[in-house]
């Protein structure tokens, strides 16, 4: 065993005695839940983690996002709070929980992260601890009357994943959405003042980034980032995707303060979820006002900067395995897509590469001249046809050698052409 696996499972044994002392710490979303998953030992990486950790790195030192450009936390007793009709700034553009007629709880004197103005987040994240609930918005502000705005809202299940499904399989698209442009809720990842007090986080946390990869995403993502300055679909880290720092990588000795040791230690354990778009390689932590306050001498924005430079973040990080990319919502490619391929008797899952519309296959050394396939189309009622023949059902019997190209064709009558390629077995990183 390597000493990156050895120590991936020994660390969590090895936490500092404040932590154990520590009382449990609230923290949202099902044991489950991706976010309150450690990082197994053994976990693949991507194979094209060398190439998008370069690119992060090259982005340059890592920051904490407090007084700008964060999240606000707001913890609530909905039945105290005042409720309010909440506008939307896009009419009729809101996620799940926030239909028409609205009365979203949110308290007085409750301010959305700054900056303020037109061109930035300014994010408001409002917790019922006691219900499980979260009312996330993005663009959220007050007109001169005192109404509340927002430019898109949701309500999430804090006591489930915390995962919204796919905008491609929701009943209604805009139900993947969140506040986040990943889709994650907005308390997802965020290191709390109780957390540091505490002296651990026991979650994964979110980072965002300028060159994050746009159009195509992974769960527990359910929504992509759209194209914007640096941010392409041809490079980097997608929505959902997640790096680990080496858990060998001496945090004790590293010259962090000790909550940046603690900051370092969640990154070993859990890693961090790529969750939106920054103007720099940032981590969030909850920036209300009382939070702010509260920072002040324990944590600043800046206490990862001198440690965690970029060959630092070159040396000691990973992107964890990604698994097939899938198209998002605004994928410049058009649809149809295919969201799934298998073969029956497969060494290795199958690679969809969106971009090039490329499926390879993995049917094993010594595949048997008829083998079954099983597929996932989008739209649904996506048409398939294997070299002329036309299959249905979302699996079919093939003669996979004599196969090269899948031709869908959607309800609207759009047609695309994927290339089948086998091959013995799939690479490892």
């Amino acid at each position: 065993m390597s000493a990156f696996r050895l120590l991936s499972v020994l660390l969590p044994l090895v936490s500092v005695s404040l932590a154990a002392a520590a009382s449990p710490v609230w923290r949202p979303f099902s044991p489950d839940s991706p976010w309150n998953q450690r990082i197994p030992a053994g976990a693949p990486g991507d194979r094209g983690s060398a190439a998008a950790i370069a690119d992060l790195a090259l982005r340059g030192p890592l920051y904490v996002n407090i007084k700008d450009w964060s999240i606000p936390v707001y913890f609530i007793d909905a039945d105290q709070t005042p409720r309010h009709d909440v506008g939307d700034l896009r009419p009729g553009i809101y996620g799940a929980g926030f239909a028409i007629p609205r009365s979203i709880p949110i308290p007085d004197g409750a301010v959305a992260s700054p900056p303020v103005g037109e061109d930035s987040d300014n994010h408001l994240c409002i917790v019922d601890k006691a219900r499980h609930l979260e009312w996330g918005m993005w663009a959220a502000r007050q007109d001169k009357t005192g109404r509340w705005f927002t430019g898109l809202g949701a309500v999430t299940d804090l006591s489930g994943t915390g995962v919204a499904p796919p905008w491609f399989a929701a009943r209604h698209e805009l139900d993947s959405h969140r506040a986040r442009a990943s889709g994650f809720p907005l308390i997802a990842g965020l290191i709390l003042v109780d957390e540091i007090k505490a002296g651990r986080i026991d979650h994964a946390l979110v980072f965002a980034y300028d060159h994050c990869r746009t159009g195509l995403f992974i769960p527990p993502a359910s929504t992509a980032q759209v194209a914007q300055l640096e941010a392409v679909d041809s490079r980097g880290i997608p929505m959902g995707g997640r790096i680990q720092l080496d858990p060998a990588w001496d945090v004790e000795h590293s010259g962090l303060s000790a909550a940046g040791k603690i900051i370092a230690r969640a990154l070993q354990e859990y890693g961090a979820y790529c969750g939106d778009y920054a103007g720099a390689n940032v981590l969030y932590a909850e920036n209300s006002p009382e939070a702010v306050r509260v920072w002040a001498g324990v944590l600043q924005s800046g206490d990862l900067e001198a440690v965690f430079t970029p060959e630092m973040i070159r040396q000691h990080f990973r992107v964890l395995d990604m698994g097939n990319l899938l198209p998002g919502q605004n994928l410049e490619v058009p649809p149809p897509y295919a969201i799934s391929f298998a073969v029956a008797g497969e060494s290795g899952p199958a690679r969809i590469d969106q971009l090039t519309r490329t499926i390879t296959v993995y049917p094993g050394k010594a595949p048997a001249t008829k083998v079954r396939i099983t597929w996932t189309l989008h739209p649904r009622l996506t048409r398939a046809e294997i070299d002329g023949r036309t299959l249905a059902g979302g699996s079919a019997e093939i003669d996979l050698a004599g196969a090269s190209t899948l031709k869908l064709t959607a309800p609207d009558g759009a047609t695309n052409t994927w290339q089948l390629v086998t091959s013995p077995a799939p690479t490892r990183p």
